[in-house]
């Protein structure tokens, strides 16, 4: 597949020089991409498998030798750069797949399948903050006529992965009821309803027992506080009581002196 004298292991299939800047730029796990560890995927191997299939069926080697004929034939094509960012998931080199899925979206910037395929990278590599905003932003920007359910299903395992298991159980039923024989949906939500009631709000107990406490802090202060209020206050009341009958007495003490002298 590989002419014009060049052998294919010679082509490094990149998706070219990376791009200067995207709308996803500010996204942490975007800004990090070059600090990524590998992780490989093999199942995105079954993306690139028309009539279904196992992974182990998919040739990598094979893959690889197409993709870097279609760059050949046409090498600015959005669609190629996400399949060969999708390539690199499969060998687990993030760095790579980010680089190519962000060419492809300073092409098409609201292209739904792109943005979901970073979302799920960034999944991988624990951004979840930035894997939620991708998945959701894909979801708003799906074509009415094409069938969501991936991003139903990445929501729901993004959601799990926080330990939102409630959230998650509704993305996960949301993308059976688009896909009935979505086994990873299945196989996630069965693990998600499995989880006894009270981890699911543990963290939420944890929050309100916390509040309670700070509450019941923030009362006894204000009370020990006018308590001392009430005691120093009294204590400066009584030499005034005491200077004022003083001078009340002195003042007498005068008047009574006039009058004798007038007398």
């Amino acid at each position: 597949m590989c002419t014009s004298g060049q052998q294919c292991e010679d082509i490094i299939l990149d998706c070219g020089k990376p791009v200067n800047f995207t709308y996803y730029d500010n996204l942490l796990g975007v800004a990090n991409r070059d600090k990524h560890p590998l992780v490989p995927e093999p199942n995105v191997a079954l993306m690139f498998k028309k009539n279904g299939g196992k992974t182990m069926d998919v040739d990598i080697d094979l893959l690889e030798k197409r993709l870097i004929k279609a760059k050949r034939e046409k090498p600015k094509s959005v669609q190629l750069y996400n399949q060969i960012g999708n390539f690199w998931r499969i060998k687990g080199d993030a760095q790579r797949s980010i680089e190519c899925f962000r060419r492809a979206l300073a092409v098409s910037p609201h292209n739904a399948e792109v943005l979901l395929n970073l979302a799920r990278v960034l999944l991988v590599q624990q951004y979840l903050d930035d894997a939620t905003y991708l998945a959701r932003r894909s979801l708003e920007l799906q074509p009415p006529d094409r069938n969501a359910w991936e991003q139903y299903l990445t929501l729901g395992q993004i959601f799990k992965a926080y330990g939102h298991y409630q959230e998650a159980a509704v993305h996960l039923r949301h993308a059976l009821e688009l896909k009935p024989d979505l086994s990873e949906a299945a196989e996630a939500l069965r693990e998600v309803e499995s989880l006894p009631a009270a981890s699911i709000h543990i963290y939420t107990l944890l929050i309100i027992i916390c509040l309670v406490l700070g509450v019941l802090l923030v009362v006894l202060s204000s009370v020990e506080c006018d308590e001392d209020s009430s005691l120093v206050n009294g204590q400066l009341q009584r030499p005034v009581q005491r200077h004022f009958s003083r001078a009340m007495a002195m003042r007498s003490l005068r008047l009574n002196v006039a009058r004798n002298k007038r007398c």
